[in-house]
């Protein structure tokens, strides 16, 4: 058998295009053995949501740094995990953002956070949605004034 023949036995050829599928067999396999085990550790009727669109980040702030003033299209969870945080919607006043403390930004409200003057902070967001960024924050509007 020379090398042309060798390749294109016909036992070769079933091998090759058996192969993906059989990956793809094992992975699904082992993706619904996950999620038995996951289902597994609840009581009553749950569903999980698709969340694909929901977008996450973690970021550190140094102290004084913050984003542009920004608005998104559906309603944002902020969590500070470490530091002092800040932030501030349209027309409220500056808050303060604590470690624990969960926040909820309003769809279509023009906001910005970060960290506070003289700390850092790691904040944890999440969100779906357009963003829109708008004009940086100017130091009175951050400190306050």
């Amino acid at each position: 058998m020379n090398e042309s023949t060798r390749w294109h036995s016909p036992r070769r050829v079933l091998a090759l295009a058996v192969a993906p599928l059989s990956i793809i067999a094992i992975a699904s396999a082992q993706q619904e053995g996950e999620r038995s085990r996951f289902l597994d550790n609840f009581t009553g009727k749950i569903t999980v949501v698709d969340s694909s669109e929901m977008r996450s980040s973690r970021i550190r702030f140094e102290a004084g740094a913050r984003t542009n003033w920004h608005l998104h299209s559906e309603r944002q969870l902020l969590l500070i995990e470490e530091g002092e945080g800040r932030l501030q919607e349209m027309g409220g006043p500056v808050r303060v953002l604590r470690p624990g403390e969960p926040f909820y930004t309003q769809a279509e409200v023009p906001h910005w956070h970060g960290a506070a003057p003289g700390q850092p902070a790691v904040q944890f967001s999440v969100y779906s949605g357009t963003l829109e960024w708008q004009q940086p924050v100017t130091d009175a509007e951050y400190l306050g004034r």
